[in-house]
């Protein structure tokens, strides 16, 4: 005879053997103790949840002589359902045995007095395929059942069935066995068959696995008969056509990184090896979800498939906003695959166009303060030149050179400078920093700092006035990249936010909004994302290398109460300088 398969030999023979359905046991068990158990039981859950193997034990219970232990496994008629050979338990498979004539010859024995036990139970397996006459012919027993007679329906498809004959059972629904309780069963019994068998092989059998625990045993036994009872992680990515993690993070800093050759060297590796495209898409989503978990929590106990190390690599090259970005283009790629006869070019154009940072851009969904400055600027400044009376003069011999654009382009800007001055408003250029500052700040930070300020500013938009609605505009577009004792670094998507976030007058108003808000006192710095994966960078070389520099001198804004502002700095502060001309000043013309 051959050998006995995983599945068949380790099926539970007694409730506590049982994987799993922990409410289901107990219920079935709480009605057998207690002699409560219905006449008809349904069965409903996906394959190889257990569903017949808990029928064969509520049948094997009902007729146990030991109550209190049931099922006993000593008693006659223990012993009898075990061999398979108890008179009174009977099992039918409804994908054979569809017509209504085997339905009829059942209900005609199912008249007949026990023989052996104190009930007749009748397991129909894969209910829903019975025809539509026999099913009404099943649901005419059901109505009105024999005394001693117990049904035990099981089902993978019970929307497939009549709701009548749903209605008449006591219907237990069967989940999905949670992934780490087939690793620990799969480990147990490898261990009583000697398998050598790695605790990561056991967990990637479970995920394949799907939380059915007969395909986690079949899969068991496949790898145990390729390996030589040697299971090591290795070989089931080999057999199925799986990769590590670690392949799957180096994919995932190619990209960062730009680096197109290692992304189209990579994909024809995982073509000619076979690679489950669609399982392997699955990963990158699940490593750049805890990517994105980290970047925004820094706990690491929050972490499970990747280790810390892994996330303090990947959150050194981008943000938690970029990473969710870069997760939302893997899952519209994976849609893509059904639709494509070729899943590498989809992947392959999904790596290549997350090179582009403009992916990453998470939308806000606050309406921007650019999108008022039309209406702002649809009245230009006139020039001083076509206010003036026109004087008649001789007309030159040849026109004038016409002004190149770049000296259009200057002649405005002085000219809004010589309104600003004339209006008093003169301010400072906002500060842009470079990687080497950034790298003074970065020395001072820290995680839990960050994590702090990175709950405290999610918090703190979530509640805004209209009076401050237009810092939450601004604060929307940014990310917590890294925070200290006093000092806060966002980074945002564009050099342009970042300027309006760093002048001089609106810094200080974001200071005092979140201090008044929060009770937090950190300096605000706001660099593009580009920057500060570069200061991020130059921070692991300089910290590899023993180089870190001093700190940055961080001064505060002073706590006095700020002066109240113009109208002219007030339509500034909330449209952006760029965006806003000043007709005139103070008593000008």
């Amino acid at each position: 005879m051959g050998k006995t398969a995983l599945y068949q030999k380790y099926r539970s023979a007694t409730f506590e053997e049982v994987v799993g359905q922990e409410y289901v046991v107990k219920s079935i068990r709480n009605a057998i103790r207690s002699d409560k158990t219905g006449h008809a039981y349904l069965f409903c859950g996906p394959r190889g949840t257990g569903k017949t193997t808990m029928a064969r034990l509520l049948a094997k219970s009902v007729n146990c002589e030991n109550k209190a232990e049931a099922p006993c496994g000593r008693c006659p008629n223990c012993i009898a359902a075990m061999n398979g050979s108890h008179p009174d338990i009977i099992e039918i498979n409804a994908a054979n045995e569809t017509h209504v004539e085997n339905i009829r010859e059942l209900i005609e024995r199912s008249r007949l007095a026990p023989m052996q036990g104190k009930y007749k139970i009748y397991i129909i397996d894969e209910v829903h395929q019975l025809s539509s006459a026999a099913s009404s012919a099943l649901l005419k027993t059901l109505e009105e059942p024999p005394e001693n007679v117990i049904f035990i329906l099981a089902t993978t498809d019970p929307q497939k069935l009549l709701p009548t004959i749903i209605s008449r059972c006591q219907r237990f629904d069967f989940t999905k066995v949670n992934k780490y309780q087939i690793r620990n069963h799969l480990l147990k019994i490898a261990q009583k068959e000697n398998i050598y068998l790695e605790k990561e092989a056991a967990e990637m059998i479970a995920e394949l696995s799907e939380g059915g625990m007969r395909d986690a045993l079949s899969i068991l036994d496949q790898c145990a008969a390729y390996t030589e009872d040697h299971i090591t992680l290795q070989d089931i990515d080999q057999i199925y056509g799986l990769t590590t993690t670690d392949e799957k993070i180096a994919l995932i800093h190619h990209i960062n990184r730009g680096e197109i050759a290692s992304i189209l060297d990579r994909m024809e590796e995982y073509e000619q090896r076979g690679i489950d495209l669609e399982r392997f898409t699955d990963g990158l989503i699940e490593i750049l979800k805890e990517s994105t978990v980290y970047a925004r929590t820094g706990n690491k106990e929050l972490l499970r498939l990747l280790d810390e190390e892994q996330a303090e690599d990947l959150a050194a090259e981008k943000t938690g906003a970029a990473y969710l970005a870069m997760a939302q283009v893997f899952l519209e790629t994976k849609k893509q695959f059904r639709f494509s006869s070729n899943a590498v070019s989809c992947l392959e154009i999904a790596c290549l166009t997350l090179m582009n940072d403009k992916p990453y851009s998470v939308p806000v969904p606050v309406q921007k303060p650019e999108e008022h400055a039309v209406r702002i600027k649809e009245t230009p400044q006139k020039k001083p030149a076509e206010t003036q009376e026109k004087v008649s003069v001789p007309e030159p011999e040849t026109a004038p050179e016409k002004p190149s654009i770049q000296e259009e382009n200057d002649s405005e800007e002085t000219s809004l400078k010589k309104s600003e001055e004339h209006a008093g408003m003169v301010q400072e250029e906002p500060r842009i920093f470079s990687g080497e500052e950034l790298l003074k700040l970065l020395v001072q930070c820290n995680k839990k700092a960050k994590t702090e300020a990175g709950n405290t500013f999610m918090h703190v938009l979530q509640d805004v006035s209209m009076e401050d609605q237009k810092y939450a505009v601004l604060l929307n577009q940014c990310t917590v990249a890294a925070a200290g004792e006093n000092c806060m670094i966002l980074s945002v998507n564009s050099q342009s936010v970042a300027n309006r976030i760093n002048d001089r007058l609106m810094n200080e108003q974001l200071y005092l909004f979140l201090k008044r808000n929060t009770d937090s006192e950190k300096m605000i710095y706001a660099v593009p994302e580009q920057v500060y994966k570069e200061a991020v960078r130059l921070f692991v070389e300089h910290r590899k290398a023993g180089t870190l520099p001093q700190p940055m001198e961080i001064v505060k804004y002073e706590e006095n109460t700020p002066k109240e502002l113009t109208p002219e700095e007030k339509v500034i502060n909330l449209f952006g300088k760029d965006n806003v001309t000043i007709i005139g000043g103070n008593g000008g013309n």
